[in-house]
């Protein structure tokens, strides 16, 4: 699996360029917010899950790349561990406890599967999206055991329910990925290009949302606090610099320190910005900190790559 920084490049580029777009489509009363919040539940009920089954479905079948898949998925819990910890650290002298939960999941959370998996597929081909596929199970657990843990901190109305650990819109597509990937005969190729269609909504349709909630917020509100920056600064550039250090000196393979460096400086999850909004826990600051650190990892996420390269050569 080797690391294509300009092709990394080009794509954060491009969808910087949708960002873009889809801000000015929103001013220009072309998007609406009855248009996002249809299309963010279309993409994640439908694109989504297509997106995560062509990707497994895509590789050719080796026992060593499935067994590299479920490694991906167990040390995606370590990574999420430290990046837990280092959220929980940075935090510490917050003294509202909505911004403290709503900063620390944007921090743990990053967007991994609308954006994380085609870039990874851009960067590494398709056995990229193939591990990528793999962490969306680390992911979702991760997501509904702790996640749901860190929102319900002073709630009674947030529960972790642990049967949303198997049963939800990113795990479901895994196993019925991993089955197709095993079945010895290929599917139609109908089928294969309707589910690629599906799966190539994700990343434009992801940047769109992003570009809209942009949009709707006045300039001055969106990018003059500066907490939003201090929690950008933490997920773009300290955790992956630190995830790429670990995982060099605990001996990983040049690949997962490639993939877990890329995978930790994705943006923050838009999942954040949704149950913000569902749970009323500072939802402005959530959007804000879902759209700035999409913006910003448009140039820290090639920044974070060179210096993953840089620290691989060192160690020869």
């Amino acid at each position: 699996m080797a690391l294509d920084i300009t092709s990394l490049i080009n794509t954060v580029m491009t969808l910087f360029i949708i960002v873009v777009i889809s801000c000015i489509a929103t001013k220009c009363k072309l998007i609406d917010e009855v248009f996002t919040k249809g299309f963010s539940t279309f993409i994640i009920c439908v694109a989504q899950p297509f997106m995560i089954m062509s990707a497994l479905s895509e590789v050719e079948f080796s026992l060593e790349n499935l067994k590299n898949g479920f490694i991906v998925t167990g040390i995606g819990f370590i990574v999420m561990a430290v990046c837990a910890a280092v959220a929980l650290v940075s935090t510490l002298k917050f003294t509202s406890l909505d911004e403290k939960k709503i900063c620390r999941f944007g921090i743990i959370f990053s967007n991994s599967g609308f954006m994380g998996i085609p870039v990874m597929k851009a960067t590494f081909g398709e056995i990229g999206a193939f591990y990528g596929a793999f962490f969306v199970i680390t992911f979702h657990i991760v997501l509904w055991t702790y996640g749901m843990y860190v929102l319900s901190k002073g709630r009674t109305d947030i529960k972790v329910k642990p049967l949303n650990m198997l049963v939800n819109y990113g795990t479901i597509p895994v196993i019925i990925g991993i089955i197709l990937y095993l079945l010895p005969f290929d599917m139609p190729v109908a089928v294969k290009q309707a589910m690629s269609m599906l799966s190539s909504i994700c990343a434009p349709g992801s940047m769109i949302i992003v570009g809209s909630i942009i949009a709707s917020m006045p300039l001055k509100k969106l990018f003059l606090d500066k907490k939003v920056y201090y929690i950008c600064a933490v997920k773009l550039i300290l955790c992956p610099a630190l995830i790429c250090v670990l995982c060099t000196v605990c001996g990983l393979k040049s690949e997962l320190v490639y993939l877990f460096t890329l995978i930790t400086a994705l943006p923050t999850a838009t999942s954040c910005a949704m149950y913000a909004q569902k749970y009323d826990i500072k939802p402005d600051l959530a959007a804000k900190i879902s759209s700035l650190t999409t913006v910003f990892s448009m140039a820290t996420i090639p920044l974070m790559m060179y210096f993953a390269s840089l620290i691989v050569s060192l160690r020869g």
